[in-house]
Parts: structure tokens; sequence; C-alpha cells
């Protein structure tokens, strides 16, 4: 299943079902897992592992140095899980510390021209659409959606089941269960209803998260106040919230000026 035309070095280690296309190469030290299909002219660097089932496809380059001035050839890796679908021309570079990791989860869909930087995690399920890029020691929660061309800002978190809009730009972190627009500054729209509806989130759960999330991003309190006062709250994806906001190093994305989150039905 190894094209006559791609270069796997010796010591890297492949599952014997494993298919890799036409002018790739798999350095020294890559593993490979049972079932992976590369595509052509895919460039697996030595310090990545990808997981059972995952397919890579053409132009793509896995585990490249990192595009940082301080990195100074440190060893660290790249951790893809089982069942990524990988398109073209996508980077996803090494970590910058030592023994440090750049992990990309099971599920997860890497559309064309995405990047994921250095350092970063990418959550179970989440999709990167084209053009999508995060930076450096970013965190992107699971099932998450950066739509085209969305950015995110290096150390930056985009919560769980949040959707970033078309060319949106984040400098701060997106709370969780949300859509968010523009480009800094971005700005809370609404809930993201559809994305809750599909992890199983009832009518009631999904009105109690609009409410919660409107009160803490609304300005009509600091939003770290508001967030400490849903720490108890008895519904977990409420805590959630609060708790993702307390932790927020960078600050945290606010909602517009008189937005309700009346934007999408519940």
């Amino acid at each position: 299943m190894i094209h006559p035309s791609a270069i796997v070095q010796p010591g890297a280690r492949c599952s014997p079902d494993v298919s890799i296309g036409p002018y790739s190469y798999v350095e020294d030290g890559a593993e490979l897992g049972a079932g992976v299909v590369l595509g052509a002219h895919v460039h697996v660097h030595g310090c990545v592992r990808i997981g059972a089932r995952t397919k890579v496809a053409s132009g793509t380059v896995l585990g490249g140095e990192p595009q940082d001035v301080k990195y100074k050839g440190t060893p660290a890796r790249v951790e893809i899980g089982a069942d990524v679908r990988i398109y073209e021309h996508v980077t996803v570079h090494r970590a910058t510390t030592e023994n440090g990791v750049t992990r990309v989860g099971d599920g997860v869909m890497l559309m064309a021209g995405s990047h994921v930087a250095h350092d970063c995690t990418v959550g179970e399920r989440a999709i990167l659409t084209n053009g999508a890029m995060i930076g450096g020691h970013s965190w992107i929660g699971e099932r998450a959606i950066l739509s085209g061309s969305a950015s995110v800002h290096q150390f930056c978190r985009v919560g769980r089941l949040t959707m970033l809009a078309g060319g949106c730009g984040i400098g701060k972190d997106a709370v969780p269960f949300s859509i968010f627009s523009g480009a800094l500054p971005a700005r809370w729209r609404a809930p993201n209803t559809i994305g809750m509806r599909r992890a199983g989130f009832t009518q009631e759960e999904r009105l109690t998260l609009r409410l919660a999330i409107l009160d803490i991003l609304g300005r009509r309190h600091p939003a770290l106040e508001a967030a400490r006062r849903y720490t108890d709250h008895p519904q977990a994806s409420v805590r959630e919230v609060a708790e993702f906001v307390l932790a927020a190093k960078r600050g945290v994305i606010l909602a517009g000026r008189g937005a309700t989150g009346a934007e999408l039905d519940l």
C-alpha cells in the first residue's frame, strides 16, 4: 500500500495496512496507526504520531518546526487522534517546549488550508473550516466550529460547542455554547442552539444557559463578578461557563450592547 515514489525512512513505525500516496515522505520516528491513509505529497515529520483510520489529503505537512523565533530545535511532538480527517494543504506544528505536545483529538476535521500552531490543543470532533487558523498555545473545546478564515489569537480559548462565524477574529476567550461574529473586536451573538440540540440539551437547559451567558457577558456587571454567582448553579453546563470565565487569562469576549441572544430560536 506504499506508492513506489513515496519515501518511508527505516525508523518510521507504520501499521501493516497503512496507505501512503505518491511522493509522500514519512520521517524516522513517525508513527502511523492502523488504517491510516496519506494522500500524495504529504510530509510527516518524525515527531508525529497519527491515530487509527485518520486520513490526510495532499500537500499537508504535519510536525513542521513552529513559527516562533524563540524555538531552537527543542525535542517536541505532535499527537493526532483516531478518525481525524485532514484535508488539502493543512499545517500542524510541533510544540516549542521540551517534550511539549501539540494535540489534535479524535474525530477532528481540519479542512483545506487550516492551520494548527505550536502547543495547541484541539478537542474531539472540533472542526476548523477552510482557512481557519489558531495561534500558538490556543485551546479549542470539543465540537467547537471555526468557520471559514476564522482566526484565534495565541493563548486564547474557544469553549465547547462554540462557533466562530466566518472571518471572525478573536483576541480573548470565547465562552462555551455560543456563537461569535466580527473581528477585533468580536462579539457574542447568540447561544449555539443548533449545536446544543445536536448534543442533546433540552429546551429548558438551553434557555437557562442563554440567560446565564447573557447575564455574565451582557455588561450589566463585570463578567468575573457575574460568573462567581453561577459557580454553584445546579446545571452543570452553566457551571462550566462560569468556571471558563473565571479561568480566562486574556479576558472573555462580551456581548454587544443591547444584545438579547434571541437571534436563534430555542
